[in-house]
């Protein structure tokens, strides 16, 4: 089976030297920015956008040898170690990792209670006791009504942090940065397991946004780079029973991997991948334990985000504004929610398509060509793309450098003019236009390249 690989250098030729200063840059700048406790945000989205262009670059340095593997780990590195100097540019999502660790340090279940119950003192007195512990921690989560999202997995990195540095995001930083650091080791061995040279690994790790956003921001996303690129390499080696512990292990920080099942389990006889599929379920049923036993109710993180979360989507809203026009009869009235019906058709196509991929692989090195088409749908197809999202599918550009999906790293930064755009009264604008500034023309690059290739096949 043949997936299409379209790698072509953008048409600009960036020395390496430059490429290096720009991403370099940003970190270094961004630092200096975040100290600044009037700084617009539209300065940080800038200033990772022009970095992001020379980054974009970067394929052709790497196809022509000039990218060692000793300069690619510490160009990416020392990015990431100057943003320890630096305070979280326009995020608060930290502090939640900060609740739910003392949580769990204090014998407590984050998945059964919010913040906001126990700051109200309804939720019992070791829980009052926290919020005390806790500081300004408590007071600055946003959605403190809800219980946490954030899976078991994760869970045990903030609780590691938090024995490192208790309320503190340092620790977050170490633990994200560690993760990271595995993750890029598993990546080392798949690329030399599919014939690629180490140092594809800077595609990811040089990436500007994906550093702030890990690291500056301290998004817990950087913990599900070792697990899932784990259970990619372990399907490529055809070992799909560990795959799929792996990949039970990846859901534990982030539920959507779960979707590559078929990709990555799929192989040898029935009795292999029914092993592994068994094997995935019950290893994901035992690290949801704590989700399950804590609540599933409309109070649940989770249950909140999978019904009715949104922020930065095009065409998940272009798809419910087709949906409610079809759906609605001459009255006016439209009988069922076109926002569950269009979740549940991207969830039944996304399903579909990696069935259908996965029943076609022939070629275990396709494996993560067709990981990164069903994760690239989802995020382009999801109700809900922060920029940080965006490490769902940079590690496989490092094998499949797709030039449309990388010029989404450059243009996703877009997304900090929305924070501006709200203190001036016009989010709303930034949601049904400005949006498509990021997501419109990578869409017309990925069509481009596919019509193209077809044309010419």
């Amino acid at each position: 089976m043949a997936f299409p690989i379209f790698y072509v250098a953008f048409p600009m030729h960036v020395p390496l030297s430059v490429i290096c200063f720009a991403v370099l840059g940003s970190s270094v700048f961004l630092t200096g920015v975040s100290l600044q406790a009037d700084a617009a945000a539209w300065i940080t989205g800038l200033t990772l956008g022009i970095a992001g262009l020379a980054w974009l670059s970067l394929p052709r340095s790497l196809r022509l040898g000039e990218v060692s593997l000793v300069l690619a780990i510490g160009i990416g590195l020392a990015m990431r170690l100057i943003y320890f100097a630096s305070d979280p540019i326009r995020e608060i999502d930290f502090f939640r990792y900060l609740w739910d660790a003392g949580a769990v340090q204090a014998g407590l279940n984050p998945f059964a209670v919010g913040p906001g119950d126990a700051i109200l003192g309804n939720a019992g007195p070791e829980w009052t006791a926290l919020v005390a512990q806790s500081g300004a921690v408590a007071e600055a989560i946003s959605y403190g009504n809800l219980a946490t999202i954030y899976p078991p997995v994760a869970q045990v990195a903030f609780w590691i942090a938090h024995l490192i540095d208790p309320w503190g995001i340092t620790g977050l930083r170490i633990v994200f940065l560690a993760a990271e650091l595995a993750g890029i080791g598993v990546l080392v061995l798949l690329l030399r397991e599919l014939g690629r040279a180490s140092s594809w690994i800077a595609i990811y790790w040089w990436n500007p946004l994906i550093a702030k956003e890990l690291i500056n921001s301290a998004h817990m996303d950087a913990l599900l780079l070792p697990a899932l690129a784990g259970a990619v390499l372990l399907a490529v080696r055809a070992r799909p029973i560990l795959a799929g512990v792996a990949l039970a292990v990846a859901a534990g920080v982030k539920v959507w991997p779960l979707i590559l099942a078929p990709i990555l389990i799929w192989q040898g006889r029935w009795r292999v991948w029914m092993t592994a599929g068994i094997v995935l379920v019950l290893v994901t049923a035992l690290i949801a334990m704590p989700m399950i036993l804590g609540r599933l109710d409309s109070q649940s993180g989770l249950v909140a985000y999978a019904g009715g979360w949104e922020r930065n989507h095009a065409l998940f809203g272009a798809l419910r504004e087709l949906t409610a026009w079809t759906l609605m009869d001459e009255t006016g009235y439209i009988p069922v929610n076109p926002n569950t019906v269009v979740r549940i058709i991207i969830a039944l196509a996304l399903g579909i398509t990696a069935i259908v991929l996965g029943w076609r692989l022939t070629d275990r090195a396709h494996i993560p060509a067709a990981a990164l088409t069903v994760a690239a749908l989802l995020l382009l197809f999801s109700p809900t793309a922060y920029p940080w999202y965006y490490v769902w599918i940079l590690p496989f550009l490092c094998i499949v450098p797709v030039r449309g999906l990388m010029l989404l790293g450059v243009l996703l930064p877009f997304y900090y003019l929305r924070f501006d755009m709200h203190f001036w009264g016009n989010a709303h604008l930034f949601d049904q236009w400005i949006v498509w500034l990021e997501f419109g023309p990578v869409l017309a690059l990925l069509a481009y390249d596919l019509l193209t290739r077809r044309k010419t096949a």
